[in-house]
């Protein structure tokens, strides 16, 4: 996927020096009223804001003509793309059971370090009013409520709509219990307030009060298309030599729908760009032609981004987004989002570093100078 749209971004700079019309004045041109595919409507879509967005915290307007800036030896080329990646929302179900001001969160999800055990504790805490520190989340066991899984940039939506929902049905039994109406009541700090009436939640919750829940994709999908949109900018420096290229900047421009926890999104963003790094640049498969078997089968020789390879200077900006129609808690997908178009990004800075385009990836050395033709 991401290679794909490596190519397919590509392809649309290719054009725009063909046409001899700016890449971002290009893609804002074209972009549809509805899906291309099918005509379904965007459930909402701020690719244009997050486009122009972008372009002015780059200073995209200072660009310069391709292959007429250099620095000693060093080509120095600014490139963009814009980024797409479909809102999915997968078949999960939660338990949340309150014992008092305590609460714990049940589902058999998996955390592999994208932060579910965080944003499952937050939605709970937020629902029931409690201190984060008041909730303990239980995942990866199979005896719990079926879940979506990590991947896919689905868990957090999927299983953290079941958390919600779970953790509403709660709320409407403390409402019954407290006699107000549960749109008009608040629960915060572990004090629950409602028409004129005030209690502890511990003092109304003596015993156990458990919520379950399931959601699934339903019809709205059928008429609205869900997705989160973004763009990428990137400024390169290219050996005019060696052919070594240089990520001296990045930007990232994402809306995403709700983000639940800032700091969390932000990483997945910055991860989600080193990869597209790694997919312009150093990371490829190759097979033994003679047997078929991966020579790049680990880390010796199958090269992902260091620490030298990625931009001191590397920035992602979120976008203010609620879309009704992406689930109950109005969230989309992050990891993908962030690696679409960011390699992209980098191959269209090498293209106008040096004023000619590397169509075989990644952007090896050796493949840059060939571009060169000399």
């Amino acid at each position: 996927e991401a290679v794909g749209m490596v190519a397919f971004e590509s392809a649309i700079d290719e054009l725009s020096d063909t046409l001899g019309m700016d890449p971002l004045e290009l893609r804002l041109r074209n972009l549809p009223d509805t899906h291309p595919m099918d005509g379904r409507l965007y459930s909402s879509r701020r690719l244009a804001d997050c486009l122009k967005d972008g372009a002015e915290r780059f200073g995209w307007r200072k660009r310069w003509k391709a292959g007429s800036r250099c620095e000693g030896e060093w080509l120095i080329g600014m490139g963009m793309a814009s980024a797409a990646r479909s809102n999915t929302l997968v078949k999960s179900a939660a338990r949340v059971r309150l014992n008092g001001n305590r609460a714990i969160v049940e589902t058999d999800m998996t955390d592999i370090g994208t932060g579910s055990y965080t944003i499952l504790t937050q939605i709970a805490a937020e629902m029931l009013g409690l201190p984060t520190e008041c909730v303990e989340v239980r995942l990866g066991d199979s005896d719990l409520p079926g879940a979506s899984g990590s991947g896919g940039s689905f868990g957090a939506s999927s299983a953290g709509s079941a958390t919600f929902l779970a953790a509403k049905k709660i709320r409407a039994e403390i409402a019954r219990r407290l006699g107000c109406y549960e749109g008009g009541m608040s629960l915060h700090d572990g004090r629950v307030r409602g028409d004129n009436y005030e209690a502890d939640l511990s003092e109304l919750v003596t015993d156990e009060l458990v919520g379950e829940a399931e959601i699934e994709g339903g019809k709205t999908s059928e008429s609205h298309f869900s997705s989160g949109f973004g763009s990428h900018f990137a400024e390169v420096a290219v050996n005019r030599w060696t052919g070594e290229v240089r990520v001296r900047r990045m930007l990232g421009v994402m809306s995403m729908g709700r983000i639940l926890n800032e700091k969390t999104a932000r990483s997945q963003a910055i991860g989600g760009i080193i990869w597209g790094i790694g997919t312009a640049l150093t990371e490829e498969m190759q097979s033994d032609a003679r047997d078929g078997h991966v020579v790049t089968r680990d880390l010796a020789n199958y090269h992902v981004p260091s620490h030298a390879d990625v931009p001191g200077d590397l920035q992602v900006v979120f976008l203010e987004e609620r879309d009704d129609w992406a689930n109950p808690i109005q969230t989309k997908g992050i990891g993908e989002l962030g690696i679409s178009g960011a390699g992209a990004a980098v191959i269209n800075a090498i293209s106008h570093a040096s004023g000619h385009r590397v169509y075989n990836f990644p952007a090896l050395p050796d493949r840059v100078i060939s571009s060169f033709g000399l």
